[in-house]
């Protein structure tokens, strides 16, 4: 039902604004969720997305939709607008949203709106941070108590905090600011009126701090069940602290970045109009596949004189090469997950993953390479060909299922990213090593049996 909707919707938009029908146009946002309308502007060619946001009756709709697009659609809708007017529009967003935009903004127009914010010391100091850290992505309001508050004084202090987001804990400091303890909402309201903080309060605090990388804070609130996360500085001063929102957020952009990391597509979507931009990114990837074709073809060339002899071995390269290739590609774009999820840890874990892909790519590799080599050997009418075809297939699987769980867990070791692993670079590997491994089994196996 509510693909239809938004179906209806982007139909009806897209129909508005060719006949410029604005009336009818300025009805249906009315009545529409900001959610729905950037779900399906996200479809959109850009000059409709900036037609439809120019539309949006107030300040706070403009904000909340920019906060809902993915970037840059923020930097193209407030770049043309006056610096009053982005102010206008800013102030309606959460702190840590104010500052990822800002910094998209080229410099003029950043340094003019921060002159009109009020809160511009605070969005500074959130632009210092790296946005791919805790810090980057911390709000900077929160609600804080002192261990000596009752229960009652809490929940004044509560009511005149005004509208902070995400009340969901409270943190408890002391003097200096330091982070002492939290406190669910849940159990605040339910104790009794003249309990100290102090005595109710949970005094073992999770917290990290700016610089962790936002996603060992997703996988912390993933794991502990967290609706936010308090951060502190060096000498356990409290910050801000992130919130689940902004963590869905940040798991759907690492996981949309190893996907095309894995497709090697580069590591962001990018409009499906930019052709340049595109090619820009993609060029790369598939040069490495290009270069290890060449490779493959020059391997290749090593065994002419057993392809002359038995040609019938080449109808069978191409499936050793695609299930090789499937195979490592499954067991890299598993192993990848896996360590972005942090299941694959210490040396010792790591040893298991790789004894049981290759385990997996031994299983499967004797029950494909007994159907195939059977098959092979009822056409060609020779069991050896039907030997060779079956065991390259075991041997196959076998080193893609290494090579697809040795190499993403090699580059994590060495600090890089382990979704460039998966895709062109393992499938060109595979390849390389299949050819190797089937011709050297076929010449072995027929020069034993045959002679040459």
């Amino acid at each position: 039902m509510q693909l239809k909707k938004l179906r209806l919707l982007h139909e009806s938009l897209r129909r508005y604004l060719r006949r410029g029908a604005w009336e009818h146009l300025d009805k249906l946002l009315q009545r529409t969720r900001d959610e729905e309308v950037a779900a399906v502007m996200a479809l959109m060619p850009v000059e409709d997305q900036e037609a439809i946001f120019k539309r949006l009756p107030t300040a706070e709709r403009q904000a909340d939709v920019i906060v809902l697009m993915d970037a840059p659609f923020g930097q193209n809708v407030l770049s043309p607008l006056p610096a009053e007017e982005v102010a206008a529009i800013l102030r309606e967003m959460a702190q840590d949203d104010m500052a990822d935009i800002l910094a998209d903004l080229n410099v003029e127009l950043r340094s003019a709106v921060l002159e009109i914010l009020e809160q511009s010391d605070s969005i500074e100091d959130l632009m210092r941070y790296g946005a791919d850290t805790a810090g980057g992505i911390m709000i900077p309001e929160f609600v804080s108590l002192t261990e000596d508050d009752t229960v009652h004084e809490a929940l004044v202090k509560l009511r005149e905090s005004g509208d902070v987001e995400m009340v969901y804990y409270i943190y408890v400091l002391n003097s200096s600011g330091q982070l002492t303890g939290v406190l669910s909402l849940r159990k605040l309201v339910t104790a009794k009126p003249e309990r100290r903080i102090g005595d109710i309060m949970e005094s073992d605090v999770i917290s990290v701090t700016p610089d962790t990388d936002q996603e060992v804070v997703a996988r912390m609130v993933a794991s502990y069940g967290f609706l936010s996360v308090p951060v502190v500085d060096d000498s356990h001063k409290m910050l801000g602290l992130v919130t689940v929102d902004d963590v869905i957020e940040v798991l759907r952009e690492e996981a949309t970045e190893d996907i095309l990391k894995m497709a090697g597509a580069g590591d962001e979507l990018v409009e499906t109009s930019s052709v340049r931009r595109n090619v820009r990114i993609r060029f790369p990837w598939l040069l490495a596949s290009c270069v290890g074709g060449l490779v493959g073809a020059t391997v290749m060339s090593g065994y002419h004189e057993t392809l002359e002899k038995h040609a019938v071995l080449a109808f069978y390269l191409p499936m050793i090469l695609g299930m090789s290739g499937n195979v490592g590609t499954q067991t890299a774009t598993v192993t990848v997950r896996a360590l972005a999820l942090g299941h694959i840890g210490a040396l010792g874990n790591r040893l298991r993953v790789v004894r049981r892909e290759v385990a997996i790519g031994l299983v499967m590799g004797l029950i494909y390479g007994l159907i195939v080599g059977v098959v092979a050997s009822l056409l060609t009418g020779t069991a050896t060909y039907g030997l060779a075809v079956g065991l390259a297939f075991v041997c196959g699987m076998i080193v893609a299922s290494s090579i697809g769980a040795a190499i993403p867990m090699l580059l994590s070791r060495l600090s890089f990213d382990p979704a460039v692993a998966t895709g062109p670079f393992v499938t060109t590997t595979v390849d390389i090593l299949g050819i190797i491994t089937y011709f050297g089994i076929a010449r072995v196996l027929l020069s034993l049996l045959h002679g040459g």
